[in-house]
């Protein structure tokens, strides 16, 4: 079974997005990155981004990882309270631990395409 089945489908990913930029917009240190930004576009390309990162339907169409974030100036650290947020928003919506671990290692994979070393 795909990862996106062992989320929920449409909905499980809906509701992980949902969480996730609560989160994100809720911490004081992140909220600023989405001051000019269309939280419901960007949630829609995540929704699809996230499908399609855990095996469900194709229907991402937007920039590479490394596209969409090049020059926001994400450090590491950026990035890793991001990940906790996502971690989070996804124990509280009921995700399997396991299936938990496998999607934050797939998050992972992304960290070099998304932190800009200076």
């Amino acid at each position: 079974m795909a990862l996106y089945d062992e989320l929920g489908g449409d909905g499980g990913v809906a509701a992980a997005v949902d969480n996730f930029y609560a989160r994100m917009l809720d911490d004081s240190q992140l909220a600023g990155w989405f001051d000019s930004v269309d939280l419901h576009q960007l949630k829609s390309h995540q929704r699809a981004f996230l499908a399609v990162g855990l095996g469900g339907p194709e229907l991402y169409d937007g920039r590479s990882m490394r596209t969409a974030h090049s020059g926001l100036g994400i450090s590491d650290e950026i990035y890793t309270a991001s990940v906790g947020h996502l971690s989070d928003a996804l124990t509280e919506i009921g995700v399997d631990a396991g299936v938990l671990r496998q999607v934050i290692r797939r998050i992972e994979m992304m960290r070099a395409a998304i932190v800009e070393v200076h």
